[in-house]
Parts: structure tokens; sequence; C-alpha cells
């Protein structure tokens, strides 16, 4: 196996795992609205959706990371 597959395979766990958690934090939203809340799917210029499907794994992986980094400085009360 090629190491970008490798990278993609790891990406693509990587992601389910924090796919996962979301919907154990967030049980009552819908499959999209996860996908939406975590950064996989993004609006548009024209404000229709981005379809990712051309974007490597890895490069979505970092998105939300960064976006739940975001979140979570957002959500943590204050010292």
């Amino acid at each position: 196996m090629g190491e970008m597959t490798t990278d993609r395979q790891e990406a693509n766990f990587a992601l389910l795992a924090l796919l996962l958690q979301e919907v154990d934090d967030h049980p009552d939203l819908r499959f999209g609205q996860l996908l939406w809340n975590l950064g996989v799917l993004m609006p548009s210029n024209s404000g229709n959706i981005l379809d990712p499907h051309a974007e490597e794994s890895t490069v979505t992986l970092r998105r939300v990371q960064q976006r739940l980094a975001v979140t979570k400085q957002g959500s943590d009360p204050p010292d």
C-alpha cells in the first residue's frame, strides 16, 4: 500500500472517530448537520454547498480539527 493511501486511510479513520464523537455529543442532530458543523461540508461563494469529493482526506481532517479547536475555545468557560 502506498504512502498516500496509508495517509488517506488514517485520515479517514480519524474523521470517522471525530464524527462518531459528534454523534455521541449531539444525538439530536441529523447527519447532514453533523457534517456541516464539523466543516466537512461548506458553503460556496454562490451559497450552494461545496462538494469535497476531490479534496484529500488529510486536508479535510485538518479543517475539521481546526474547526473543533475553535468551537471548543468558544465553549470553554473563562478562567
